[in-house]
């Protein structure tokens, strides 16, 4: 990540993530700056609109893909990532944010998905919520907006994220109220979700949506499920045992249960998630952990092992039970290099499978996050990909790589996104 001292922190939002008056770690000095630091209203300060938002373009070197004939091959992309729109509003009682995301116009979105290629053709809300400030520590939040479970608002720095964002479980966005108290030392967060992410624009059944969610499936997912999540009820605590300008540590715990709606069986099955977190700084070191326990019973009609997931307009399998895992070291350099101000980072996330004939999913990550000096809303994110059996790395390990597993062989990408931020 990069780094602010903790009293800047306190005054910078997170990217990406704004209008949230008692951000979760704000006081932890480890933060991904906003490139246009919006801080909350003071009391008694005039009502604030504000408007922003990105425009990024992507370049992809894929080491293990696939020609048209099948033939193995690399391949490079470049061009045009995500245009996000945004606005929110802040006063001394009321604050809300809303943020729309395009998508379209890329490799990913190309004629071989039958995608006709222009920008815009994939598009939905990321976030769309109202809240309440109740005192200086508390607040409610309704509407689609993050839901509190485990490190927030991400378990780790990369732009590509852990596989903790694959499975549904980092940086989720749903529709419901959350109650959020932060004080410097301690906070936690407790929030009821009837439904998901709604699904909006795109060719896929149920996929459109920012977060990954439980959906139902594409025909080209075999064994593909048809369900729906509801009536989530999600909570989290994290306390700060150690806090000063050096060095920080804070421990958490989470929660995570909900029905399971099954649109072929009529029956409703459940979800549980118990996970343990912690996060610190010492010095230019930063360093993030989290353990998560999944358990989900979906009343699929034929297989239960497995349920299908969605998001960013595709469809894939996951296995139903099996442990998460991730780890994060970054490192703050402390002079400029040449016109930027670089963080790098390497981390490691796995989601290890009960099932004795499903093969584990690895993701490494070695990146840097490059700011540049002179003009911080210019954001680049460099990153080197390894992963085994990971649905977004190498031809042939989207569908069914956090389920059975692909062919169990790691494959390569490098990932450059150039983001200006608005």
């Amino acid at each position: 990540m990069l780094y602010a001292s903790a009293t800047q922190a306190q005054t910078q939002t997170t990217q990406e993530l704004d209008a949230e008056p008692s951000r979760v770690n704000r006081e932890q000095p480890i933060v991904v700056p906003d490139p246009t630091p919006q801080p909350s209203a003071a009391p008694g300060a005039p009502d604030k609109f504000t408007f922003g938002g990105a425009i990024r373009a992507r370049y992809d070197w894929r080491f293990n893909d696939v020609s048209l004939g099948g033939q193995p091959k690399a391949s490079e992309h470049f061009g045009f990532d995500t245009l996000s729109l945004k606005a929110a509003y802040d006063s001394d009682t009321l604050f809300g944010a809303a943020q729309y995301r395009f998508y379209g116009g890329s490799s990913i979105y190309g004629p071989r998905s039958g995608y006709q290629g222009f920008p815009g053709e994939v598009s939905f809300p990321m976030w769309a919520y109202l809240g309440y400030k109740i005192t200086k520590e508390d607040s409610i939040t309704f509407g689609l907006n993050q839901v509190p479970f485990g490190l927030t608002p991400y378990f780790g720095t990369s732009f590509i994220e852990t596989l903790g964002f694959a499975m549904g479980i980092e940086e989720v966005y749903n529709l419901g109220v959350k109650y959020s108290h932060v004080e410097p030392d301690l906070n936690y967060q407790l929030g009821f979700y009837p439904g998901a992410n709604p699904n909006a624009i795109g060719l896929s059944v149920d996929s459109a949506r920012y977060s990954t969610n439980i959906v139902k499936a594409d025909s080209y997912v075999p064994f593909g499920s048809r369900n729906a999540e509801e009536n989530m009820f999600i909570g989290r605590a994290e306390y700060f045992v150690v806090k000063n300008d050096f060095a920080s540590l804070a421990v958490g715990a989470s929660i995570w249960h909900s029905n399971i709606y099954n649109f072929d069986t009529r029956q409703t099955g459940t979800k549980q998630l118990e996970g343990v977190h912690m996060l610190g700084t010492y010095g230019p070191w930063g360093f993030k952990g989290i353990y998560v326990r999944q358990d989900i019973d979906p009343k699929n009609p034929i297989r239960n092992d497995l349920i299908t997931i969605g998001g960013f307009d595709f469809s894939n399998n996951m296995a139903t039970h099996g442990n998460f895992v991730s780890a994060e070291v970054t490192y703050k350099i402390a002079d400029p290099l040449g016109p930027f101000t670089v963080a790098p980072y390497a981390g490691y996330s796995a989601y290890y499978k009960d099932k004795a004939r499903f093969r584990n999913s690895e993701r490494f990550i070695l990146g840097a996050a490059w700011t540049l000096t002179a003009d911080p809303n210019l954001v680049i994110y460099t990153e080197g990909v390894f992963g085994r059996n990971d649905p977004y790395v190498g031809a042939g390990q989207f569908v069914n790589g956090l389920a059975q597993g692909g062919d169990n062989k790691w494959k390569t990408r490098f990932i450059m996104n150039i983001g200006y931020y608005f």
